[in-house]
């Protein structure tokens, strides 16, 4: 089975010839070609290099578009800076508060240079791999946008003491999402991995959640032509699964680092895919037998799971993360396959 085939039989709840693998190797691709971080997050050729360098090196079944959501926010005017081995963080907000970005014009997703570079790597991946990897593209909820514009603090008051004035920026937001959303799906992305923090009951109360962020992540993604993985974002997800549960075009969630991948089926049911769960970050400080003894542990909360994917579930992995720890993992999963090469 190629990688296509191999994922497409865990969305179908059919046998695979071994467990499909995600690794999330963004940054990790800079490591392998030797690009400065500053090309690597800028040139839609230089990370498509990345990612076959990746994909050449340790054999997921997954590819990624630049898990870079500070993209989002220059697109609105924050300036980004990549530090040394680590990837993109927001530097500024061009505005301070919610209602000062209700002013901001939306960015048009056919001409910001940002965007295209986004998209561009979609499709360069796309077409190299074309029927034999798939290709998801990154994107982040019209609920997550405002963090990156304004701050996290001063969404969060928007979204507790304003809520009139919340709810009108995310209905502002909504056709940009959607349209960028169709812009990378029409570019040749499998389908897009998706977080929505701020319609998490970690970061928020359950009222913001249920009548502000909750229906408008639903109502987008009514508009999302295309599947959707639902990505914890860094906010513990098991507890709040049953909200989450039934998204419209959501057909697998990516559970936090800690959470049990037995325990996530059991409240969601049969249907999705499930992904987890392998600390991505924490790979930089194991040797490649601890790597692998994680890998195994995820493989026994797996089981007889057809729809379970082994996954890094956090961040990046890191830049400095040694190349045989994280080919530990792919030697697991192929020996759970029957190979042992």
């Amino acid at each position: 089975m190629n990688s296509l085939e191999r994922v497409l039989a865990a969305l179908r709840n059919q046998p695979s010839d071994r467990p499909a693998l995600f690794l999330n190797a963004s940054l990790y691709g800079a490591r392998l070609t030797g690009a400065p971080l500053a090309e690597h997050y800028t040139r839609a050729d230089i990370y498509a290099e990345g990612q076959m360098a990746v994909r050449e090196t340790f054999s997921p079944d997954l590819l990624i578009s630049p898990f870079f959501v500070s993209s989002i926010g220059e697109a609105f005017g924050s300036p980004w800076r990549a530090l040394q081995g680590q990837a993109p963080n927001v530097m500024r907000f061009p505005v301070g508060s919610a209602e000062e970005m209700l002013k901001l014009p939306l960015p048009d997703v056919d001409s910001h240079p940002r965007l295209l570079y986004l998209r561009e790597t979609i499709r360069r991946l796309s077409t190299h791999y074309a029927g034999e990897v798939p290709i998801f593209g990154v994107l982040v909820s019209p609920a997550d946008i405002p963090p990156l514009v304004i701050g996290l603090e001063a969404w969060i008051d928007a979204l507790l003491f304003q809520p009139g004035v919340a709810q009108a920026l995310m209905n502002r937001l909504a056709p940009f999402f959607v349209d960028l959303a169709k812009a990378m799906l029409g570019d040749g992305a499998t389908g897009l991995v998706l977080t929505c923090n701020l319609g998490n009951a970690f970061l928020v109360t359950n009222s913001v959640a249920e009548t502000l962020t909750l229906p408008n992540l639903k109502a987008v993604l009514e508009e999302v032509p295309g599947p959707v993985i639902f990505h914890h974002g860094g906010c513990p997800l098991l507890d709040q699964l049953v909200s989450f549960k039934g998204l419209p075009q959501v057909v697998g969630y990516v559970v936090d680092i800690a959470e049990d991948l037995g325990a996530a089926r059991g409240l969601l049911g049969p249907g999705p895919i499930l992904l987890g769960n392998l600390d991505g970050p924490g790979l930089l400080h194991l040797a490649p037998e601890d790597a692998q003894g994680l890998c195994r542990r995820a493989l026994g909360q797996r089981g007889g799971d057809n729809q379970i994917i082994i996954s890094t579930c956090g961040a990046d992995i890191q830049i400095d993360t040694p190349p045989e720890t994280i080919a530990a993992i792919s030697e697991v999963l192929r020996q759970a396959g029957g190979a042992s090469s």
